[in-house]
């Protein structure tokens, strides 16, 4: 007879309240939206959902035949690497003038190690060439979409997770940062890995949950060993899980407080170990190549202090720069040949849905588990950026995007539930609503296609609006301007960075 979950004679009986109030026994979020038992449906949409992606990511990956972007510098750095050079690795170094022939490459220094890694090995199999360099990112984005899908069902629904997933495979940003070279899609899947595993911590009986916080320091661990913005989510887990231990230590110290003390030291001791040490210890191994170069540690910690220097002195403006709080409304995207943006039909829902689920959220007393993790994902990963002085960009809203299509898929589920009466006899269902709306969001994704992958098309024009008096012709290109702010040279007031948050605060108190 299984004793797995079994409670000793002196252990509280658990009220829901303690359990869901942050941390949950089971994933409630909402009527008809809790998750179900993982069914072999599940494992194999997971499989269709890595196919699919790998299909759209892996054609023409070698186009554009160029950098894009930052490639300049991530690619340009990977390649080196996968030579053999250890010079990217050393912040004073100089780029061969032979090698400027490429373009203004740059070593990149200036981000710990893990993302140089894999792009080696596209590099190593296929060559110094735009397929080489974007192999690894277009698999880690195919398996990040499998990864959401889980995280999906282990939050709600199948209904849910797959409207999410096909929210997240048709959107702009997710699709372009899959198929560059670049290190964002990285920190996203192991964003994702970490809170996969946060949300099995959360939703795990007192007596096993620990063996969870562990999982959850490997894929946040990970995530900061690719970028340093990462740390957003340690320190929103961190104290999430903290409320949730000192909880429980507090219903142990009503019946026994002597236990509860061991228990208060215990929780301690795996969150320090968890959540500090665990990362800490990932972030150096990502190094692993750094130090077999031969660097030494006083080599290292100069490197993090140059590191440092750099993302807290980055005051240059920048044409495509653009703030925090624009992002979600897509005003200035990263044009650079092709669009770095999302979709715009999916894009502009975002907030109204992740708003939606924090009022759902509340209303159910914050009980409901996958509700709760959207919001700490979305916020948790976007909010800081307020607070931070360096110069920023649209596309440091990617690792919320997978946490909005979730808010957005949520809301899609609730709307296809209700039915609502437009005249004495006629019922309009939400069922087609949302699949209407999901064919739409296809459409937008088609039709920025060309404009997300640099497709050849003709600048013939297309649209006559001369002939009815509204303006110039529009070729192609032009017709997915839909903002005066995304045609490029546009003017933009928000190219420099912008004062934080808090010294905007205190201007005012002042």
């Amino acid at each position: 007879m299984s004793t797995e979950g079994a409670q000793a004679p002196g252990t509280p009986q658990y009220p829901p309240a303690e359990m869901l109030h942050p941390g949950a026994s089971v994933a409630m979020s909402g009527v008809g939206t809790a998750a179900t038992g993982w069914a072999r449906l599940d494992t194999l949409l997971v499989a269709l959902a890595i196919i699919s992606a790998l299909s759209l990511y892996l054609f023409r990956l070698g186009q554009p035949a160029q950098f894009i972007y930052d490639e300049l510098y991530h690619a340009y750095t990977a390649a080196k690497l996968a030579e053999g050079s250890p010079a990217p690795y050393d912040p004073f170094a100089k780029v061969p003038e032979e090698d400027k022939q490429r373009g203004k490459v740059a070593h990149v220094w200036d981000h710990p190690a893990f993302a140089k890694l894999p792009m080696q090995v596209g590099i190593k199999l296929f060559g110094d060439n735009p397929f080489g360099w974007r192999f690894a990112n277009a698999i880690f984005g195919g398996l990040g979409v499998g990864i959401f899908y889980v995280l999906g069902r282990k939050l709600f629904n199948r209904e849910i997770a797959l409207y999410a997933t096909a929210l997240l495979l048709l959107d702009g940003l997710w699709f372009v940062e899959s198929r560059l070279a670049l290190n964002d899609i990285y920190l996203v899947c192991f964003l994702l890995l970490g809170y996969l595993a946060f949300a099995s911590y959360l939703q795990s009986p007192p007596d096993t949950r620990w063996r969870y916080l562990w999982l959850t320091g490997v894929g946040l661990g990970m995530a900061i060993a690719t970028k340093w913005s990462a740390l957003y989510s340690i320190g929103f887990v961190g104290l999430v899980a903290t409320v949730r231990e000192i909880r429980l230590c507090l219903a142990h110290a009503k019946v026994a407080p002597a236990r509860a003390l061991l228990l208060l030291a215990g929780a301690g001791a795996t969150l320090a170990g968890a959540l500090l040490v665990l990362p800490a210890m990932l972030y150096v191994a990502a190094y692993v190549q750094y130090f077999l170069m031969g660097f030494d540690w006083s080599d290292w910690r100069e490197l993090q202090r140059q590191m440092w220097s750099y993302h807290t002195n980055l005051k240059a403006c920048h044409n495509w720069a653009s703030p925090w709080w624009s992002w979600p409304l897509m005003l200035r995207p990263v044009w650079y040949h092709l669009f770095i943006m999302g979709n715009p039909l999916s894009w502009w829902l975002y907030l109204p849905a992740v708003l939606f689920v924090a009022v759902q959220w509340v209303r159910g007393r914050f009980a409901a588990v996958g509700l709760g993790v959207v919001l700490l994902g979305f916020f948790g990963q976007w909010m800081p950026w307020a607070l931070s002085p360096r110069v920023s960009y649209f596309y440091h809203m990617l690792p919320s995007v997978p946490f909005a299509c979730l808010a957005l898929g949520y809301v899609l589920s609730c709307l296809r539930r209700k039915q609502i009466r437009i005249g004495p006899r006629r019922i309009l269902r939400g069922h087609p609503i949302v699949l209407g709306y999901l064919a739409v969001v296809l459409g937008s994704f088609v039709f920025f296609y060309p404009i997300y992958t640099l497709l050849p098309v003709s600048d013939a024009p297309i649209l006559a609006l001369s002939r009815l008096g509204l303006g110039p012709d529009l070729n192609f290109t032009q017709m997915h301007y839909w903002l005066p702010t995304w045609v490029p040279g546009s003017e933009w007031a928000f190219g420099c960075p912008q004062p934080a948050l808090l010294d905007t605060l205190r201007s005012f108190v002042r």
